[in-house]
């Protein structure tokens, strides 16, 4: 055994290898994604100088929208900018046979906005980082 804090990039691959290959024995719906791969659902928001002040960072895979980042720039907050951008992402995952969506977010972050736009906590994982907790969220889009 050895113990150490130096990254090894090949012993992260090898170990990332052999669990993708013990789930893709388990799971068909594991195998079928690599396979196919996920379909990334982006959308970027621009002013009108084609400056970029918002996106929203996902993929579509098992019927779910899976979200990974969404941000909006402070002075556009609360105008109904992020409403509209969470609508589009969820309108275009249900047109690719979505029935559910998932995002994670710190107490500090969105967890109100999502609860407003019909997301409910699922899990949390308090503490995470000292004094915040991390949300798992979902909605079902059906």
């Amino acid at each position: 055994m050895e113990l150490t804090d130096k990254a090894n990039h090949q012993v992260r691959t090898l170990i990332h290898e052999h669990i993708k290959s013990f789930n893709d024995g388990i799971s068909k719906h594991h195998k079928s994604a690599r396979a196919i791969g996920t379909h990334p659902l982006h959308l970027i928001v621009y002013d009108t100088n084609d400056v970029i002040i918002g996106g929203l960072i996902a993929n579509t895979y098992w019927g779910w929208l899976d979200i990974d980042d969404f941000w909006i720039e402070r002075s556009r907050r609360g105008q109904g900018l992020g409403s509209t951008v969470l609508q589009t992402a969820e309108h275009e995952a249900i047109a690719r046979n979505c029935l559910y969506s998932q995002l994670k977010t710190f107490s500090f972050q969105a967890q109100g906005f999502y609860e407003k736009c019909g997301y409910r906590v699922t899990g949390e994982l308090k503490n995470y980082p000292p004094g915040h907790s991390l949300y798992w969220m979902v909605k079902e889009l059906f």
